[in-house]
């Protein structure tokens, strides 16, 4: 569950709460905390299925995208609204605009008309995101663009041997996103421009991943990949908290809940309330009951901050141990 411990704010989380999410408070007071590898969605998830944070994504959700496994090294290259301010440029993922797959066909057929003569390919299986082809292992370190989302760009562009070079096909591609037919049909919509690519993630597909968990409830590319290369059955996530239970016995469930992630990092403060009152009556509320009627063996919560926090029937009716606000038991 990222983005659990809320929005960079210069306030305390209180003074925006004008109610306590009680069940969510009560459920991280009795929880016992550990510490987890990860302080982002991506490397918890590879954590889960004994992968480390070098991992290359691009592959995995290549293979989740397009239901065909990468053979050669591949990069996510994922659509960007850049936008100037006074000193810099902010980069805006995909998750804060809407793209169609027309577009993105579109836009991807320009590139690779334009870089018909090089060795790189872009497909856009899926309109928010794209991948390239490259032919050969680039010399480069990349950031994920969750990671910069609504920041400076300038610290996370690509550096390394290779950097140079990227950094010149990245203003070759602002220019030839800049007058595209898309990005002019955009701008007379009102419509935030896609006026540049993102590098990341690249690399060649793991061999195989492990994990301890029976099955995943999720539509995130990355843990469909995962849950793939590790032999698990994927679902899509519960309507509610009686729609994905299991029976007692049968092992153990993983779902990845991001409603207030992307709130969250882009500091948007009143949508990552309402998300969190929601969870509050839609999850957390039902969990509590569910566990302290036994029809949920444990749960943990994992909010991709570096630690873990798990509750059991036995730990929740522990009246002694008193309530806290949850995100002083985040902090």
């Amino acid at each position: 569950m990222p983005g659990l411990d809320g929005p960079v704010s210069g306030h305390p989380l209180a003074d925006y709460l004008d109610e306590r999410p009680a069940s969510l408070d009560r459920l991280l007071s009795r929880a016992q905390p550990a510490a987890l590898p990860g302080h982002d969605p991506d490397s918890v998830l590879l954590h889960c299925f004994g992968l480390d944070e070098s991992t290359p994504v691009a592959p995995l959700t290549c293979s989740a995208d397009t239901g065909h496994v990468p053979t050669n090294y591949v990069m996510r290259a994922d659509p960007v609204h850049l936008h100037a301010d006074q000193s810099s440029l902010r980069l805006f993922e995909s998750h804060s605009f809407a793209i169609s797959q027309d577009e993105a066909d579109a836009l991807a057929a320009s590139f690779n008309d334009f870089y018909a003569g090089h060795d790189w390919h872009l497909e856009a299986p899926v309109p928010a995101r794209w991948y390239l082809q490259t032919g050969r292992q680039t010399a480069i370190a990349t950031t994920s663009p969750a990671a910069v989302a609504g920041e400076d760009i300038n610290p996370s562009l690509p550096h390394g041997d290779s950097a140079r070079a990227w950094h010149a096909m990245l203003n070759e591609v602002q220019m030839l996103f800049h007058a595209h037919d898309v990005n002019l049909d955009r701008e007379r919509r009102g419509l935030p421009v896609i006026n540049s690519l993102w590098p990341w993630g690249g690399g060649v597909m793991p061999g195989q991943a492990t994990t301890d968990v029976d099955r995943v409830r999720t539509h995130d590319p990355l843990a469909v990949a995962l849950a793939g290369l590790a032999g698990i059955d994927v679902e899509a996530p519960p309507a509610g908290v009686n729609a994905w239970q299991a029976p007692p016995g049968e092992g153990s469930t993983l779902i990845v809940q991001d409603d207030l992630y992307w709130p969250a990092r882009y500091n948007e403060v009143e949508k990552w309330l309402d998300a969190l009152h929601a969870l509050e009556q839609t999850l957390f509320a039902p969990l509590a009951g569910a566990l302290a009627a036994g029809r949920v063996g444990s749960l943990c919560l994992m909010p991709c901050n570096g630690q873990c926090f798990t509750v059991t029937r036995r730990r929740l009716r522990g009246f002694w141990r008193r309530s806290r606000p949850f995100e002083q038991v985040l902090a």
